[in-house]
């Protein structure tokens, strides 16, 4: 061994040993602070809840109480309206039923309507054909089946061209093979359907046009007729004592179907509705 070797302290003692610095340390006194803490903070965010919780229910009560008031006040109306709206039904269709004569109702209407009213009209005035002199309607389509009996489906006049394409016939068969015991019903789907008749190329004066017009809208008190317009063909003219011409004459009647709801405020068919 080396006799450079150091002493290890005075006296041969060893040097004194280094301690650790000191860290913090959790007593039961900052553990009481802590846990009171984390019950104080539990206790106002489960208090927030409660209320947030209780007036969001307050809200939504309130709401459905005036929904179901809302509700109980209508119900009210309606129910006072209902009653008023059952009286106006009945009347409504009791005069529908006393004007039902002035309507064509269904196809049963239609031929007794040309040779009942229509031409006993037009033959008690004094128009005469002229050279190309028509009638013209809209087309109609008689539907039958094997419970309806037999009926007429031509009107008994020779002025419309064509007039099996005018009055047509649809039969509807029996289904799945098994015999049909009830006649159709032939009421059109709507409540107030018009239709159209085209007088072209009758021969008269200003008067008697005016007389049989007079006499469709006047005189009978059985068909609701509405004129929309009639014209004379100038080149047509026979001038004398009185002015003879060719006219046209547009008119409309109308089916009725009272069962049927009434769609939109302004009817079909109205004046003015077909132009000459």
């Amino acid at each position: 061994m080396s006799a450079n070797r150091r002493a290890p302290g005075k006296g041969g003692t060893p040097p004194p040993e280094r301690k650790a610095p000191a860290g913090p340390v959790i007593t039961p006194a900052i553990l009481s602070v802590i846990f009171f803490l984390l019950i104080a903070i539990a206790v106002v965010v489960y208090w927030k809840t409660v209320i947030t919780v209780n007036n969001e229910a307050q809200v939504a009560a309130a709401g459905r109480k005036s929904a179901a008031e809302a509700n109980i006040e209508t119900y009210k109306k309606k129910g006072a309206k209902l009653e008023i709206a059952e009286k106006l039904n009945v009347t409504v269709k009791d005069k529908l039923r006393d004007t039902a004569y002035m309507f064509m109702t269904d196809q049963s209407s239609v031929i007794p309507f040309w040779e009942e009213t229509f031409f006993p009209i037009f033959t008690s005035a004094n128009l005469t054909p002229g050279e190309s002199a028509e009638i013209k309607s809209n087309v109609y389509t008689f539907k039958i089946n094997m419970a309806m009996n037999p009926m007429s489906t031509l009107p008994a006049s020779s002025f419309f061209k064509d007039v099996q394409s005018v009055f047509k016939i649809e039969y509807v068969p029996e289904q799945n093979g098994q015999p049909i015991e009830e006649p159709l019903a032939t009421m059109q789907p709507a409540f107030l359907t018009p239709y159209d008749i085209e007088l072209r190329g009758w021969r008269g004066t200003y008067e008697d046009v005016q007389r049989f017009i007079r006499h469709l809208q006047v005189r009978q008190n059985k068909t609701l007729f509405t004129v929309h317009c009639f014209k004379n063909k100038e080149d047509k003219n026979a001038y004398g004592y009185r002015t003879v011409g060719e006219w046209d004459i547009l008119l409309t009647v109308y089916f009725i179907n009272p069962e049927a709801s009434a769609s939109g405020d302004t009817p079909p068919g109205l004046p003015g509705a077909n132009s000459c």
